[in-house]
């Protein structure tokens, strides 16, 4: 990059006069020019020239035109700063200052013609020493994709041949990666500048991604009020794959940063899309796999449990099915989220998604506690529900565990049990009772044990079913069931005593407790399928 100072110390002559701030030495010189012979003057510019000319030539395209007319109209044009041989005027250096435009005064005698050969040689003679470097950079970059290096590779490598900090972002804005080296901005301090960005990226990537792949546009953008960031988007057969950024000083930017990111940002596509097409190909063996264990025969288990191996997953150890019921109406929405979600705590989850339920492999070690608040974490779902099977080996061990796992969210629905995941373990006499809710056995006892309270409880609305539920609860303890039920301890007993007389039973027989508990717990089951409240202590 050719600067303004560099222009200045190597072929203006010595007695120029110059009052320019600093900032603006270091303005990028693109070209050295003249106003034209003819009306418009300066309609050849396109920003970050050094024109170059004097009062007469001026006069001689327009005689109303003065120099302070060319300041305004060349700040307008964005150029780096002009150059006059002659007298310049206080009022139009204030003017200069003011349009932030960077004027010098030259001695009258000098030769604009020998300084515009001179510096558009050297200007020219930069470009090709950028345009080789870039393609000697961009060529690095394309061996190091090609050769299969990943990401980080390739984002080490351009902050290396960039001297900048580097991000590569996903279409959704996420970080996917980035590289800094110490004194360069970290990521930090970056990410929430970036995210203060987002929507003008996001705007801009929007009209680029039918752009050229190997050859995509960058944008130069200001990243808060000290750093700058050059744009390039990551373009993939089917689109937009993201976007990388060289995020260096405001004071440090030059055009070799769009011809590295353009080529960072064409490396990047092919990395991106052999890790899609990978990902891809994965997720099908991945569902093949699952589809074959939980729906299928099993007819091939020991090319089940190869697949599975080259997966990561050892099948023939234990493993259980967790099920999660997202309660969302378009839950393949959240497939992204959710791989993210599950991926944080699982490492390489072995899933699938029917019908808005999510169906995990975990090894034992893993708690499904952990992957519901992950998953709370990273989805806007308000409610979720869970249920884990329990671990078992080998194939036919893991369907086992998902219809524990089914069974266990079932009966959270029914019971509304108020624990994240139910866990099968955990379900007591439940496990079994749910089982049986089906057979004419499971009605009939049910009847014979509770038939006499219930229809009671109906007819004069006692609580027998409640008092004789949290006095069997409470280990027989009236005092305690009275606690328990907010009621005094009197009432606890005369209701105790009308059972008995209802029903004959005598509450003090241990096997008569034990039948009673186990038909409370059906009767539990029996409310829930009709759609009443559950009667639970």
């Amino acid at each position: 990059m050719i600067t303004l100072r560099d222009i200045i110390e190597n072929f203006l002559p010595a007695d120029t006069k110059r009052q320019v701030v600093d900032p603006l030495l270091d303005r990028e010189v693109t070209w050295a020019t003249r106003p034209r012979p003819s009306p418009p003057a300066f309609g050849h510019l396109s920003g970050g020239e050094l024109v170059l000319l004097r009062l007469e030539e001026l006069t001689n395209v327009d005689d109303r035109l003065t120099l302070d007319g060319a300041i305004r109209q060349l700040a307008g044009f964005n150029v780096s700063a002009v150059a006059v041989a002659g007298p310049v005027s206080e009022a139009n250096r204030t003017l200069a200052s003011n349009r932030k435009v960077a004027l010098l005064e030259l001695p009258e005698t000098t030769d604009l013609g020998e300084i515009e050969r001179s510096a558009t040689h050297l200007i020219a003679e930069r470009r090709r020493n950028r345009q080789r470097r870039g393609h000697e950079a961009g060529r690095r970059l394309m061996e190091l994709a090609i050769a299969g290096e990943p990401l980080a590779t390739i984002i080490s490598t351009l902050n290396q041949l960039s001297r900048q900090a580097v991000a590569l972002e996903g279409r959704d804005g996420r970080v996917l990666t980035f590289h800094s080296r110490p004194g360069q901005p970290a990521r930090d301090e970056i990410a929430p500048l970036l995210i203060a960005t987002g929507d003008a990226v996001r705007n801009w990537l929007a009209i680029t991604s039918d752009a050229s792949p190997a050859e995509p546009p960058t944008m130069h953008l200001a990243l808060g009020s000290e750093l700058d960031r050059t744009i390039a988007p990551v373009i993939g057969r089917d689109g937009l794959l993201g976007c990388l950024s060289l995020i260096g000083p405001a004071t440090g930017w030059s055009g070799d940063d769009a011809l590295l990111a353009s080529r960072g940002a064409a490396a990047c596509a092919i990395v991106l899309a052999r890790e899609l097409a990978s990902v891809a190909a994965r997720r099908e063996i991945e569902l093949n796999v699952l589809d074959e264990v939980l729906d299928g025969a099993l007819r091939n288990e020991a090319t089940l449990l190869q697949q599975a191996r080259r997966l990561g997953h050892d099948l023939e150890q234990p493993h259980r099915l967790m099920v999660i019921d997202l309660d969302h109406e378009d839950a393949e929405s959240l497939r992204a989220a959710i791989t993210a979600a599950l991926g944080a705590v699982v490492g390489r989850p072995l899933w699938r998604m029917t019908g808005g339920m999510v169906e995990l492999v975990l090894p034992p070690m893993c708690d499904p506690g952990a992957v519901v608040a992950a998953l709370r974490r990273h989805l806007a779902v308000p409610e979720m529900a869970a249920g884990a099977g329990l671990p078992h080996p080998g194939l036919a061990g893991l369907r086992r565990s998902g219809h524990e796992a089914r069974q266990a969210l079932t009966i959270q629905r029914r019971l509304g049990i108020g624990t994240d995941v139910a866990c099968f373990s955990e379900l007591g006499a439940y496990q079994f009772l749910f089982a049986a809710e089906h057979l004419p056995e499971f009605a009939a006892f049910h009847d014979e044990m509770l038939a006499q309270l219930v229809a009671y409880d109906e007819q004069n609305r006692s609580g027998l079913i409640e008092t004789l539920r949290a006095w069997l609860d409470a280990n027989s303890s009236p005092k305690e069931a009275a606690r328990r039920m907010g009621i005094h301890r009197n009432t606890v007993l005369y209701r105790l005593e009308r059972i008995r007389i209802l029903t004959g039973y005598d509450l003090d027989d241990s096997d008569t407790r034990f039948r009673l508990q186990l038909a409370l717990n059906m009767n539990t089951i029996c409310t829930s399928q009709s759609g009443a409240k559950p009667i639970v202590a």
